[in-house]
């Protein structure tokens, strides 16, 4: 994480300090070329050391940006004062002396600890390491603010661990907990579920909307029990 926030940290001045009031859009197209393609390559440089950081937060408000634009030197100009909102957010963030160990919380959606004590059972009834490996991909895009994927990983799960439980469906899974997991788990059941099946099986429209962390981070608590129930 280290190494990536010292690079987006760079690269974000060199955004901000990039001469592209040097080209206007009276100025011959060859030369808004060049300006605005340099400019470019420090900005998706910059956008994949943000994703790296492995900031949820971060990573959601690059997902936004559009990188895909013309070679106008207008729009490079746009999309500077675009990234502005990124880059404050980087320099507030950062500033902060306790911000790795904020993201690496930040960043999990299964909470590290509880994903090595899963890696640590051992292989008695059940074989974990689908599992497992589940829930690191599950990590990794939600940290990434791949959302989509989340979504879909939290369903998967939700269908791969009901054999552990002695069950073959998760709403029997709910069922059978006690009245105080029962509460919890049934939320992945009754509102995560629904919400991956919405990513899942809706048609293309003429307009869409992606998932955001506001739709899968209250899930995270449930999750958590979950992979703890699983445990014991």
């Amino acid at each position: 994480m280290t190494a990536a926030l010292d690079l987006s940290t760079k690269l974000a001045d060199d955004i901000e300090q990039f001469p592209l009031g040097k080209c206007g859009p009276s100025d011959d197209s060859d030369m808004q070329y060049a300006y605005t393609a340099g400019f470019l390559d420090i900005v998706r440089r910059f956008v994949g050391a943000i994703r790296r950081i492995g900031d949820p937060d971060l990573s959601e408000m690059v997902s936004s940006v559009n990188l895909d634009i013309s070679y106008h030197v207008a729009e490079a100009h746009d999309l500077r004062r675009e990234l502005y909102v990124v880059i404050d957010a980087l320099k507030e963030a950062s500033a902060n002396p306790e911000y790795g160990k904020n993201v690496a919380s930040n960043a999990a959606f299964l909470n590290p600890d509880l994903l090595m004590r899963l890696k640590a059972l051992p292989a008695k009834r059940f074989d974990v390491v689908k599992l497992v490996r589940m829930c690191e991909e599950l990590n990794d895009a939600y940290a990434r603010g791949n959302y989509i994927t989340a979504c879909l990983l939290v369903r998967a799960v939700m269908n791969h661990v009901p054999p552990v439980f002695g069950g073959t469906t998760f709403k029997q899974v709910v069922s059978q907990s006690g009245r105080s997991v029962k509460a919890i788990l049934s939320r992945l059941e009754d509102d995560a579920r629904p919400i991956a099946d919405l990513h899942t099986h809706m048609m293309i429209r003429k307009a869409e909307q992606l998932p955001t962390k506001n739709q899968i981070e209250p899930y995270k608590s449930a999750f958590e029990i979950l992979s703890t129930c699983s445990r014991g």
